[in-house]
């Protein structure tokens, strides 16, 4: 049952690492004489501090906000049993269906070219596209994550005095925490790497064609042709993703046999 997994993480996980490995040790613009020294040199590029810290910004706002605005909505719908559930799942769903660059496109229609891009504002602009476009999809996950939850453990804890809000946040949570970390990660992969929300702003004025580190790395490799500098920095943003995946997993039970 796991074959077609590590068949797609051999193919579209380790063989290109060890091909990006392989590659960064080659000569480039940054280190011409070529070494893994490449690594840490590209991060001298003059673009690369400030998209770092677009980078922290999103770990810090968008990351956290997306885990509390996902958990409490499906919170709100395992807890509230009408007959328009389904619909809300179904609604919730929706934004998740369409991809990331089409959902940049219906931004960009509804933003315009009349927005006055600033450092104050840019940020949260492309926070707030790519919450609404990956928010859905969380929320039905937590929600079947919170329906698999024994019916015993929610009965038991009503039965020993629990409302809503304790049964949420002392019973649920707690429970539910390898799913959390798991979005954890994913949100926090996808906020070091962010690329096309960016990429796709500027064509309506976003000032700045590398906001993100990705779009540094691809001007790198596909603009200037220096392939070993696109590598070394996707390579330096692999490396805090992982450190933090692991962090997340440490601190949750995401490798334990059963949560209950």
């Amino acid at each position: 049952m796991i074959s077609p997994y590590l068949a797609l993480m051999l193919f579209c996980g380790f063989i290109p690492l060890v091909y990006a490995i392989n590659e960064v040790s080659k000569p480039s613009w940054k280190n011409l004489k070529g070494s893994y020294s490449t690594i840490y040199k590209i991060l001298g590029d003059f673009r690369v501090i400030p998209d770092l810290g677009h980078s922290i910004f999103l770990l810090l706002v968008y990351v956290p906000l997306t885990i509390i605005a996902v958990l409490a909505l499906s919170l709100l719908l395992d807890s509230t049993h009408v007959p328009g559930n389904t619909f809300m799942r179904l609604v919730f769903l929706l934004p998740g269906i369409v991809s990331g660059g089409i959902s940049v496109f219906i931004w960009m229609f509804f933003i315009g070219s009349h927005v006055n891009w600033n450092l104050n504002n840019e940020a949260w602009i492309i926070a707030g596209v790519a919450f609404s476009s990956g928010a859905g999809s969380w929320v039905v996950i937590q929600y079947g994550s919170l329906r698999s939850i024994p019916r015993e453990v929610l009965e038991a804890a009503h039965v020993d005095g629990c409302n809503r809000w304790k049964l949420a946040i002392q019973i649920k949570i707690p429970m539910i925490g390898r799913y959390i970390g798991y979005m954890g990660i994913l949100l926090t992969a996808s906020a070091i790497q962010i690329y096309s929300e960016p990429a796709l702003l500027t064509k309506i004025g976003l000032p700045s064609n590398w906001w993100s580190l990705n779009q540094v790395a691809y001007s790198y490799a596909f603009q200037a042709g220096d392939f070993a500098a696109g590598t070394a920095l996707s390579l330096d943003m692999l490396i805090p993703s992982i450190i933090i995946a692991i962090i997340f997993i440490r601190k949750t039970d995401f490798l334990k046999r059963s949560s209950y």
